[in-house]
C-alpha cells in the first residue's frame, strides 16, 4: 500500500484477463470425472453458494452504506446552521481554520464513500445455470457431469465481477472510517475549542490576580 492509498483508498483499474478466463473454461470443458461425479457436483454447488453469498453480502453492505450516508445529509445540513460551525467560517484563529479543513475532508470522504457504495451495486454478476442449461444437460450422455461443468463455468464467469464488487465495498468501508475520523475531529474542535479558550482565559486571569495581590 502506497501513500496515495492511505490518503485516498480507491479500487483502481481492474481488467478482466480474458485469456485466463478462456483457459479456465477450456479446462472445465476438457475435464472428465470417471469416479464419483456426485461428489464433484456437491463441491461445485458449494462453490456456487459461496460466490452467491459473497455477491449478496457485498450488495447488502453497499445498500446499508448508501442508506447511512443518505441519512447523514440532513444532519450535516443542520450543522451548517449551528452558530459554532458558522464561527469557524470567520477564519480568525488557527482552531477555526483547522476545524474547517477537517470538516471539508470529512465531507470529501463521505462523497467518495457514497460513490464507491453506488459503484458496488452497478457491478453486474448474474451468471447462473438456468432452464436452458439444465434441459440441455438432461439430453447429454452424462447429465450430472454436464450440470457440474455448467455450474463451474457460472462460478468462473462471476468471480471477476464479484471480486470487483467486494473491492468497492472494502474501499467504501475505509472511506467511511476516514470520514468519521475527520468529522469527529472537526466537531471536537468546533465544540471544545471555545470552551478550552474560555477556561485558559479564566486561568490566566486568576493567575494574574494572584500575582497582583501582595
Amino acid at each position: 500500500m502506497n501513500i496515495g492509498d492511505i490518503i485516498w483508498p480507491h479500487v483502481g483499474k481492474i481488467t478482466l484477463d480474458k485469456e485466463a478466463l478462456k483457459t479456465s473454461i477450456k479446462q472445465i470443458d476438457d475435464v472428465s470425472w470417471d469416479g464419483d461425479v456426485q461428489t464433484f457436483l456437491e463441491e461445485t454447488r458449494r462453490l456456487r453458494d459461496i460466490e452467491t453469498a459473497r455477491k449478496n453480502g457485498a450488495e447488502a453492505k453497499s445498500q446499508i452504506y448508501l442508506a447511512a450516508l443518505l441519512a447523514l445529509i440532513p444532519i450535516l445540513v443542520s450543522l451548517t446552521q449551528h452558530e459554532a460551525l458558522k464561527s469557524i467560517m470567520k477564519f480568525t484563529a488557527w482552531d477555526q481554520i483547522l476545524g474547517f479543513i477537517f470538516f471539508v475532508l470529512g465531507i470529501a470522504y463521505s462523497i467518495g464513500a457514497f460513490i464507491n457504495a453506488f459503484r458496488a451495486l452497478t457491478v453486474k454478476a448474474y451468471h447462473r445455470v438456468d432452464v436452458d442449461e439444465i434441459v440441455s444437460c438432461g439430453g447429454s450422455e452424462d447429465p450430472v457431469e454436464c450440470l457440474t461443468k455448467d455450474i463451474l463455468k457460472s462460478v468462473r464467469y462471476d468471480r471477476h465481477n464479484i471480486n470487483h464488487k467486494v473491492s468497492y465495498v472494502i474501499v467504501t468501508h475505509q472511506l467511511i472510517f476516514r470520514m468519521a475520523f475527520f468529522l469527529l475531529l472537526a466537531l471536537s474542535i468546533i465544540v471544545f475549542s471555545p470552551i478550552a479558550y474560555d477556561i485558559s482565559e479564566a486561568l490566566k486571569g486568576t493567575l494574574c490576580e494572584q500575582r497582583i495581590v501582595p
